[in-house]
């Protein structure tokens, strides 16, 4: 696969620094909570090292998921090909890939900047949402889903906002994301 045939676009870099902040005074008030609680009392004493123990617990898996989150903003968060796109969940620790073939509706959340996805399942359609406000470039990133979906077939919802979908599939929020509702 050569470079012009694939898209990849990065997470903005406000979310690794927020992950790297939130680590850093994670990491300060356990280290405050826990001397107090040492300073008082042994931990290994009844309903109170249980406690301690409880929280030191939370404690670390806090961190953990912190930390999880910085390693996976290092990678893309969206990749586009020919025939898909990938998308990074934060909170998991492979891409999501879906054919473009296989989208039926795409379109802006109203109030919000996300882009709303129908998605064609073996038994129902799915909906997902993406958050754009996380990805760097993300005016790059519409006009490259736009090119992608007019290649595949889909049609612009309206012909001043964005939004696409398949000919002849009705979905009213897609359409009412677009501007485009029926009052």
């Amino acid at each position: 696969m050569t470079t012009a045939e694939l898209s990849s676009f990065a997470f903005r870099p406000w979310v690794r620094s927020t992950c790297r902040s939130a680590i850093i005074w994670g990491v300060g008030v356990l280290a405050i909570l826990a001397s107090v609680a040492w300073y008082f009392r042994s931990p290994d004493e009844g309903a109170f090292g249980w406690a301690f123990m409880v929280l030191a617990g939370y404690s670390l898996l806090f961190l953990l998921s912190l930390l999880k989150i910085w390693w996976t903003a290092g990678s893309p968060a969206v990749e586009i090909d020919a025939t898909a796109m990938s998308y990074q969940p934060l909170h998991t620790f492979r891409p999501r890939r879906i054919a473009f073939d296989r989208i039926l509706a795409c379109g802006p959340r109203p109030g919000t900047e996300s882009l709303r996805f129908v998605v064609e399942g073996p038994r129902r359609d799915k909906e997902f949402f993406f958050n754009l406000a996380v990805v760097r470039n993300k005016h790059r990133l519409m006009e490259a889903l736009e090119e992608r979906f007019l290649a595949t077939g889909m049609e612009p919802v309206a012909p001043d906002r964005p939004g696409w979908r398949r000919p002849g599939f009705d979905d009213q929020p897609a359409a009412e994301a677009a501007g485009s509702s029926a009052d």
